[in-house]
């Protein structure tokens, strides 16, 4: 069996795989049906050497029915026995009802051939509608018009389907959208994520220097997200983050060991995720304040 490298594009978010997944050595990874659930899990599959059969099937699509979704093999070594499940992302669907913010939301046109619309959640009017603006697809949302969204707010994804019922032009573009009937959420991070503006150092384990300015963009009680210049670290890599973390009415100087869990390119930057590992009890309790505090707006000047 040849192997080749899997790409990102291949590994397609909720989209029943056509193909196996192995690592660089033929270890199978990922059964041919499996869903991957996230982008963190997409890129820690990828970071893990994702490699499939050069022959296998590209185009076709298993019915997803035929595996079990939690189904992630980790040896191939004897098939006697039930196959150990790895800790994967889980997504347990509930119903929920519509939030009144969200952190990032995303429509998709029924019925019509266009990407996915990046959008902005402004609010809602409990059981009557919520409101949108959608720059770049506001003249598509006619009256009318069939979406199915999904929408992040911190630990969760909400999904659920609507309908335009309106839309404005002025002063602001917004498009209006009939209240959903049901909303389902599905719990996709471990921790509730807070965004912040913190200044810190990246020290890499393999360089003597004094690190490297980084902008915290968001931190939870699991890891950060970082705004980087440059791409200074790999996925995978383990390096060293310096903060001067302000909690309690003081300014606490920290050190978090990271490992480097995804990257992503955008405009003139490089967004990092990174894992802590090996907190100390008194850095947690820290984080959890300057959380709190950022949260709610309470921190002591």
């Amino acid at each position: 069996m040849v192997l080749v490298r899997v790409s990102a594009q291949e590994l397609q978010i909720g989209t029943p795989l056509p193909f196996a997944v192995y690592s660089a050595s033929g270890k199978l990874l990922l059964t041919r049906g499996y869903c991957v659930r996230s982008e963190g899990q997409r890129d820690r599959i990828l970071a893990a050497g994702g490699f499939r059969d050069e022959d296998a099937p590209a185009g076709e699509r298993p019915h997803a029915g035929l595996v079990k979704q939690g189904d992630l093999l980790i040896s191939t070594a004897k098939h006697d026995a039930p196959a150990p499940r790895a800790k994967v992302d889980r997504l347990t669907a509930i119903t929920g009802t519509l939030p009144k913010t969200m952190e990032s939301m995303q429509l998709t046109l029924v019925g019509r051939e266009h990407p996915p619309v990046q959008a902005e959640f402004v609010g809602s009017v409990a059981g009557s509608a919520f409101v949108v603006t959608a720059a770049n697809a506001h003249d598509l949302l006619d009256a009318g018009v069939a979406v199915e969204c999904k929408g992040l707010l911190g630990r969760k994804i909400y999904r659920f389907s609507s309908t335009v019922i309106g839309r404005s032009e002025s002063p602001v573009k917004v498009v209006y959208f009939a209240y959903p009937q049901t909303v389902q959420t599905h719990i996709v991070r471990n921790h509730v994520r807070v965004s912040t503006e913190l200044a810190g150092r990246l020290i890499r384990n393999d360089c003597v220097a004094a690190g490297f300015d980084v902008a915290v963009v968001n931190v939870s009680l699991g890891g950060v997200a970082l705004r980087l210049v440059d791409p200074l670290v790999n996925v995978g890599e383990h390096f060293k983050l310096a903060l001067r973390l302000r909690a309690d009415g003081k300014v606490h100087a920290v050190v978090f060991n990271c490992i480097v869990r995804n990257l992503r390119q955008t405009a003139g930057a490089v967004l990092v995720g990174a894992e802590f590992s090996n907190r100390s009890v008194d850095t947690t309790a820290l984080l959890r304040i300057h959380m709190f505090e950022t949260a709610t707006g309470s921190a002591a000047e």
